[in-house]
């Protein structure tokens, strides 16, 4: 059932556009390149004529045609992959993060055809992850293809409309039935806080999800998305013109208060501690930033926000795990159910990649699956006390 990747490079140079076909044919032989193309203006009338699993699309500020061109792709294209890239001697923030929120699987800069040993190492490493990506995902649509193509005819539903189709429409707006935890009991205490682990898919996923929840939400959100240090900054930018819910980059020793998203800032981990008053009355939480070793391979890393969380909180967090590669979080989950935690999924019908979720959801650590479209009214329900057994509807 695999079959080999297309790919598409849109960069203005041409030694640049040779270099990366080498490096690409270094990874796989076996990959696809299509005919270059120069300008990112004529990336869609190729992808028209013939389709690519993937596409290498050149950002550059300050004209930001290429980003411009990625939104048009994203809507056009949506089974297509895009890594933006900049040849540029540095990567832009803003470049970046609007590439990010528009759906593109990754932001490369700085990378160019007289790269020295190492960082073309490390750019073929990145690729071949994205490659593979690509391929599982391409796997994954030709896998349903199939099952929708050998299910049993059926009459059309009302308006025209096929029942497989209405199905598909269904599970994107219905939770799945919670697969429940050894160690997730239903319980009346409420939660003191919500965290986020995401990945690949994330900014798009979160600018869906954030501006959905109220300005009163009653409890801190804490966000860790794998961005690097560029990034983050802007993307709590971006979520916070967009939401009711006040919406920051984490600052290293300031309070966790209600009523504010904090985003792990790129390239350092970010954890919560306690520290009591002067009077030992009470114990205030604080976020602390570091530069320690990524883990998963990833600074900041969710597991590390969750283990720190497992510490500082007696009462329950409620962990949400989204669109991502890898299983990072999955083990701090596991470390917060001792405190009783409650997680929920995205579907696998909803994210981008089903890497993070999967994991959870197959160490048993998933309490309810849920649609990306839902998860904003399934947190509120939780937050504010109701339908405390996990029931899904």
């Amino acid at each position: 059932m695999s079959q080999n990747l297309r790919v598409l490079i849109v960069v203005k140079n041409n030694d640049y556009r040779c270099f990366l076909s080498k490096v690409i044919r270094a990874i796989d032989e076996a990959i696809e390149i299509a005919d270059p193309v120069a300008h990112a203006i004529n990336a869609a009338v190729s992808l028209q004529k013939s389709p690519a699993d993937l596409v290498l699309l050149q950002v550059e500020t300050p004209l930001t045609e290429g980003v411009k061109v990625l939104e048009k792709l994203r809507q056009c294209f949506p089974d297509t992959g895009v890594i933006a890239m900049s040849a540029s001697g540095a990567e832009s923030s803003l470049d970046a993060a609007k590439s990010a929120q528009l759906g593109a699987l990754d932001f490369i800069g700085g990378f160019g055809a007289d790269l020295g040993e190492e960082a073309a190492l490390s750019l073929r490493r990145r690729l071949m992850t994205l490659i593979g990506l690509c391929r599982a995902r391409k796997n994954s649509r030709l896998a349903r293809q199939l099952r929708q193509e050998s299910a049993p005819a059926q009459d059309v539903g009302p308006k025209g409309q096929n029942p497989i189709a209405q199905r598909q429409m269904v599970a994107r707006t219905t939770p799945e039935a919670p697969k429940r935890s050894p160690k997730s009991t239903p319980s009346h205490h409420r939660i003191e806080l919500i965290a986020i682990g995401v990945s690949t898919g994330g900014p798009n996923a979160l600018a869906d999800l954030i501006p959905l929840l109220p300005k009163d939400l009653g409890i801190p959100l804490l966000i860790v998305q794998h961005m690097p240090p560029i990034m983050t900054a802007s993307l709590a930018e971006s979520l916070n013109k967009k939401s009711a819910l006040e919406v920051r980059e984490a600052v290293d020793g300031e309070e966790v208060l209600p009523n504010i998203a904090y985003v792990a800032s790129g390239g350092r981990h970010m954890t919560v501690a306690s520290r009591w008053t002067n009077t030992g009355s009470s114990a205030k939480k604080h976020i602390q930033l570091t530069r320690d070793p990524p883990v998963n391979s990833c600074r900041p890393s969710v597991d590390v926000l969750f283990y720190s969380l497992a510490r500082a909180y007696s009462g329950r967090v409620l962990a949400v795990i989204m669109t991502g590669m890898g299983s990072d979080g999955m083990e701090g989950i596991r470390a917060l159910k001792e405190n009783n935690c409650y997680c929920m999924s995205q579907t696998e019908a909803t994210c981008v990649v089903y890497g993070m979720p999967r994991a959870v959801v197959e160490a048993g650590l998933s309490d309810e699956r849920v649609p990306l479209g839902n998860m904003a009214f399934r947190i509120l329900e939780l937050v504010r006390g109701q339908n405390q057994k996990g029931e899904t509807r």
